[in-house]
């Protein structure tokens, strides 16, 4: 009878649930160069008077270096005066699972402001979609989770306690949650909000995001035979890691996870077309999985440090087969690692999500998230949400107002599910 009423609640209840998403939409959350600084507290305002409205306990704490800087995976450099995370607290009744339910909050800014379509903070309503930063990345997950939570105590009372985390700085690294991991935060299990397209993941793979300098001898382009050119040595690089990526590819997998990869995502080099280039940085994505099943089905675990290994052993072949390089080595920095998690699909809340959702799928997420985090402490952790992965972080960002009504019901089904019910 509980879960029929929470049903209706939730489509009675449609243009609340996206009032509410616009609402948050409407507000820059962005972060400003990568994490080193943003603009959430504003955004954690409105959540907070929101769910106080039913019922939360609520503090705000800004993260610190004193209390993350003994993990390896924290991002140094970035400021938190006006950023603070979010906890809102709604106390079970009787001694119910408890559950975390985790979401970031801010956003990266929007992508060549030109090319959109509407103006990226208007929310903008069109053919049952809306368009807006952040919209599938991932303030659509978070409200899922957030008004889920609000159909079930408007209408029953959860045996167990569930806590809602509204981070900062995911896009900056995850510093936000691994300061409220640092703070000694505990429960049962926990939900990630992250843009799934509705499919239930159960890991997420590993990022190291990777500088390379390479160093060459600048020269007027008249006597480029008397200079070094930077980017072409670079592109010596470039080539062995790709050749690395082809190898992964033929030899590692997982269940749920696309395979490893490693993308260059920007290069530097040079001063003018006049001149050769005595200096080339690039930047990569390196991708890994949480563990690899080879060929013949055999399962190894994977660490980061293994994989920074083969980054920087590939490159210093490379350098060693060439006059110049192996003179002047590449310089190689791993300036932000993500690690990998992987829950299993056994576990129970994998399985009650699979009840739930309908036409379930289980799959993986294939970039860092959040995730990891809790997962190191032991609170095994789903990534589940509304929105696809393609759109994040694009011109026209968006999500499907039915897939973000659809992550509401299966969200509220399965809060009470592991949580248990009463009715008021």
């Amino acid at each position: 009878m509980v879960r029929e009423q929470v049903l209706h609640y939730i489509d009675s209840h449609k243009d609340e649930a996206v009032g509410f998403l616009r609402d948050l939409l409407k507000i820059n959350s962005s972060v400003i160069e990568h994490g080193l600084d943003g603009q959430e507290e504003e955004a954690q305002l409105f959540l907070k008077k929101y769910m106080e409205n039913f019922g939360a306990s609520s503090y705000m704490c800004e993260p610190t270096y004193e209390r993350i800087a003994n993990y390896k995976e924290y991002s140094p450099g970035h400021s938190y005066k006006g950023r603070p995370n979010l906890v809102c607290t709604f106390p079970g009744s009787s001694g119910g699972r408890s559950i975390i339910l985790n979401g970031h909050v801010d956003t990266m800014a929007p992508a060549d402001l030109e090319r959109w379509t509407y103006d990226p903070y208007s929310a903008t309503v069109e053919d049952g979609t809306i368009y807006s930063v952040g919209a599938c990345d991932m303030k659509a997950g978070l409200c899922a989770l957030v008004f889920a939570l609000k159909a079930i105590k408007e209408n029953a009372n959860l045996k167990g306690t569930v806590y809602v985390q509204s981070v900062v700085d995911e896009e900056g690294g995850g510093n936000g949650t691994l300061d409220l991991v640092a703070q000694g935060v505990k429960a049962d299990a926990a939900i990630v909000g992250e843009p799934t397209d509705l499919t239930i993941q159960t890991a997420s793979r590993g990022v190291l995001l990777t500088h390379v300098k390479v160093k060459g001898k600048a020269i007027h382009a008249c006597i480029k035979w008397s200079g070094v050119n930077a980017i072409d040595k670079a592109l010596l690089i470039k080539n062995a890691l790709e050749q690395l990526e082809h190898k992964w590819l033929a030899t590692k997998c997982h269940p749920t996870l696309p395979r490893p990869t490693i993308t260059l995502g920007k290069i530097e080099g040079g001063v003018a077309g006049s001149a050769v280039p005595g200096e080339c940085d690039m930047y990569f994505d390196v991708k890994y999985l949480p563990y690899e099943y080879d060929l013949g089905g055999n399962k190894r675990k994977v660490s980061g440090d293994k994989i920074k290994e083969e980054i920087i052993n590939t490159i210093h072949k490379t350098a060693q087969s060439d006059e110049w390089l192996c003179e002047h080595m590449p310089e190689i920095d791993f300036y932000q690692h993500c690690e990998p998690h992987d829950v299993g699909t056994d576990f129970e809340l994998v399985k009650l999500f699979m009840k739930n959702q309908k036409e379930a799928v289980l799959s993986g997420f294939p970039a860092g998230c959040d995730a990891r985090h809790l997962e190191k402490t032991g609170i095994r952790t789903i990534v589940y949400g509304p929105g696809h992965i393609r759109d994040a972080h694009g011109v026209d960002e968006k999500v499907r107002i039915e897939d973000y009504m659809q992550a509401i019901r299966t969200n509220a089904l399965t809060i009470m599910d592991w949580c248990g019910v009463e009715e008021v």
